[in-house]
Order: C-alpha cells, then sequence, then structure tokens
C-alpha cells in the first residue's frame, strides 16, 4: 500500500506540474498577444500622414466614439424606446465611406459581431461626409440617436428597416424623410475598390447586399444606432460622462476587443 500510495503521489505531482506549466503558457499568450496585437479595435494612432492616408490604417472603432454610443444607448433606455436592448449599431461618418465604418456590438458579450461599410447620403460628401441634415428633401446624413422601428419589410430596395430618430432638431425627421437601412450593390468591396469610395444615398443608411439579411436579424425591433460625427460633440445628449454601470459596460468591450485571443475565448 505504502509503494502504491507514494506511485500515485509522484503521478499527481507529474500532472500538476504540466497543468501549471500548461496555465503558464497560456497567461503567457495572452500577455504577448496583448502587447504585439497588431490592431486595436478602438484606438486610431496618431500619425504624421496626411489624413486620407491615416485614415486607410486604421480599422478600428475609436474609444471617444464608442463611449458617445454608450451614451446615446443610456439616452434611448430613459426615453423607454429600446425594445430590443441586445445590440448597439454605431456608425463613424468621421471615417472616409471606403472604410468599414459600421459596427454591430453584441451587448450581452461585449463583443464587436459586424464591421462592414455603410454610405451616406449624396449631399453629405462623396469621401467624406461633411454635411448633415434634418430637412426633409435634402439628400443628407443624419446624426445621432436612432432606433428600429418593427421588423423587416420588402420595399423599394429590398429587405430594408425604418428608422426613427430621437434627438429634435438633429434627427426626429428621419421616419418622415423615409431614412431607412437597406442594401445597393454600390456598397459592395468590388464596386468600393474600382472607385475609390461607397455610393451614396438620400441619407439612408445603405450596406453590401451581401450583410443585409444578418444586419436586420440582429438589429429589427427597437435597437439603437448611434450615428458619429465631429458635430456630435455639441450633442450634450451624448457628449458628458458615463454613469458607473453603462462604463462598466464600455471597459468590458474595450478590453475584450482589444486582444485577439481574448476575443476569441469570450465567444464561447
Amino acid at each position: 500500500m505504502p509503494i502504491i500510495f507514494l506511485k500515485s503521489l509522484i503521478l499527481g505531482l507529474v500532472v500538476i506540474k504540466k497543468l501549471t506549466k500548461i496555465v503558464f503558457i497560456i497567461f503567457l499568450s495572452l500577455f504577448v498577444a496583448q502587447s504585439v496585437c497588431a490592431k486595436n479595435y478602438f484606438i486610431i494612432e496618431k500619425s504624421p500622414l496626411p489624413p486620407q492616408e491615416e485614415s486607410a490604417k486604421t480599422d478600428g472603432l475609436p474609444q471617444d466614439v464608442l463611449a458617445f454610443a454608450m451614451n446615446a444607448y443610456t439616452y434611448a433606455l430613459k426615453r423607454n424606446e429600446v425594445h430590443n436592448p441586445f445590440f448597439l449599431t454605431v456608425i463613424d461618418f468621421d471615417m472616409p465611406s471606403y472604410k468599414k465604418r459600421l459596427w454591430v456590438i453584441d451587448l450581452h458579450n461585449d463583443h464587436v459581431i459586424m464591421n462592414i461599410h455603410v454610405a451616406q447620403g449624396s449631399n453629405s460628401g462623396k469621401i467624406y461626409a461633411t454635411r448633415f441634415s434634418n430637412r426633409i428633401g435634402s439628400h443628407e446624413s443624419s446624426l445621432g440617436v436612432f432606433t428600429t422601428v418593427g421588423a423587416e419589410y420588402h420595399g423599394k430596395f429590398g429587405e430594408s428597416l425604418h428608422l426613427k430618430g430621437l434627438e429634435l432638431g438633429i434627427n426626429d425627421n428621419a421616419y418622415y424623410r423615409g431614412i431607412i437601412i437597406h442594401s445597393e450593390q454600390d456598397v459592395s468591396p468590388d464596386f468600393i475598390r474600382t472607385m475609390g469610395y461607397a455610393g451614396q444615398t438620400w441619407g439612408c443608411f445603405a450596406v453590401n447586399p451581401d450583410h443585409i439579411d444578418r444586419l436586420i436579424e440582429l438589429l429589427q425591433g427597437g435597437s439603437v444606432v448611434y450615428v458619429y460625427a465631429s458635430p456630435e460633440k455639441n450633442d450634450l445628449n451624448v457628449n458628458h460622462d458615463m454613469s458607473s454601470g453603462i462604463e462598466e459596460v464600455y471597459n468590458a468591450i474595450v478590453r475584450i476587443n482589444a486582444n485577439t485571443i481574448a476575443r476569441f475565448f469570450h465567444a464561447f
């Protein structure tokens, strides 16, 4: 019996040693990945390059835009306009149209699940959106806090989704302007590679036809869509300190999406 016990003890120590080594390797890998991760989802690095070249380098959602988006979610929530609380969509119109500047965040898992191209209004600009309007007939994009309305429907542009603007004087005419989410072939990667920019709309948020079904499936039923550009810095509905609860969600999103390995494990 003592010999059997001793063998069992030795075997147990060997197993513990191997498990300790495995855990050490995992933590070391996470640390290295955090240090050398090529792109942070939410940080635009400062660069001496001209604005267009600098934008071409970045494929992440800036942290300040994410912070505004979290406040936008809170704003809609307080107005009892959120009926699909699971997803938050962010559009950054400070980025050029040839970049992927629409993100869908799974708020349950603090996880970015879509990052795609999106069109802007024809009178807002071709590559960079510089003009925004709430006026009917302006053919310009609107900024601010929106929610999706109802379920998908089949309209002039195929599968589509209505939007409601929640901010008086900023986007509250969106529904009457017919501002919707729909698809357009000229927002496809092939078109953008050929032309150097995405096609324009009359103010709608058009996406690649390959993504429309999935996008509507996630967003329909009253989810929040926040549209950012520099003028939003003057919007006090979103430009303020985050509440402690929403700041925790914000920090989790940044932490998880900044690390490729962490994102992978968090998905399970």
